[in-house]
């Protein structure tokens, strides 16, 4: 059984970030690790949460299993809130990332999120650096390569982007949020020396929060299952267009990801 080690922050309430990888992990046959770097009452999709920065216990957390000889096949990183979570997290990339996955969440719509810091940018292309596989959204790939945020990009625009995102090392780069010209939405994908692939599928009319954070842990649980990039882009994005699919009613906590989860059971696969 493969074993993921995901971080990102745990909402007590809405879908999204730990409250999605660990059970979407578990159902891919994954036994899922987690480290949470903060506590929040509900996902920032509600109104002025309550938050509980756990910066200051990710190293402890690290020390501890590397005195146990706790090991990981893949490391899986969310959204972090600040710099020094990021420097907190690149240390135990080293000490436990065999395969290192990294949807590096801090913008859309052209602008960072708010209450991240001009630094923010700065300390995740280090932790980038480190990622054999890298999630952008267009926002966060435009801020972390310097070109300018295009909200009507060309295949060009594609392809330069995803260039520069490669020159961080990794060995895949999907670039997600993707809108096509017909009501589309979806993703490219590229892979050093062998251009861009794109994908589509059609754009259901909800916004939901959290399905990036579907989009990413399907992609590492079909990723360390032995699936290629643009395979494991294919199922996390499908899944997440079932997902939303299945969710009838705008609603601030989330889709409804627990009614599909029977579809990534590993013997009941597409």
């Amino acid at each position: 059984m493969k074993k993921v080690l995901t971080i990102q922050d745990l909402s007590c309430v809405g879908c999204c970030s730990l409250t999605v990888a660990l059970p979407v992990l578990s159902a891919m046959g994954c036994r899922c690790g987690v480290l949470p770097t903060g506590v929040l009452s509900t996902h920032t999709g509600f109104p002025n949460p309550h938050r509980h920065p756990l910066t200051g216990d990710i190293a402890p957390i690290a020390a501890h299993w590397k005195s146990q000889g706790v090991t990981f096949d893949a490391v899986q990183v969310g959204y972090l809130a600040d710099v020094a979570q990021a420097e907190a997290v690149e240390a135990v990339i080293r000490d436990f990332g065999k395969t290192v996955i990294i949807d590096p969440a801090m913008g859309d719509g052209g602008r960072l999120y708010s209450g991240l810091t001009p630094e923010h940018p700065e300390a995740m292309k280090k932790l980038c650096a480190l990622g054999d596989y890298l999630l952008p959204n267009v926002t966060e790939a435009a801020i972390l390569t310097g070109l300018p945020f295009d909200p009507d990009p060309s295949r060009a625009y594609f392809q330069t982007l995803a260039e520069r995102m490669l020159r961080f090392g990794a060995k895949g780069v999907v670039i997600t949020g993707v809108t096509g010209k017909n009501g589309t939405i979806g993703f490219v994908a590229a892979e050093p020396n062998q251009g861009i692939q794109t994908y589509q599928v059609s754009c259901i009319p909800r916004q939901f929060h959290g399905t990036g954070d579907l989009f990413a842990a399907v992609f590492t649980g079909a990723l360390v299952q032995g699936a290629s990039l643009m395979a494991a882009a294919e199922k996390a994005a499908g899944f997440v267009e079932k997902c939303i699919a299945a969710t009838r009613e705008p609603t601030p906590y989330g889709v409804n990801f627990e009614s599909q989860l029977p579809s990534l059971f590993p013997s009941r696969a597409e």
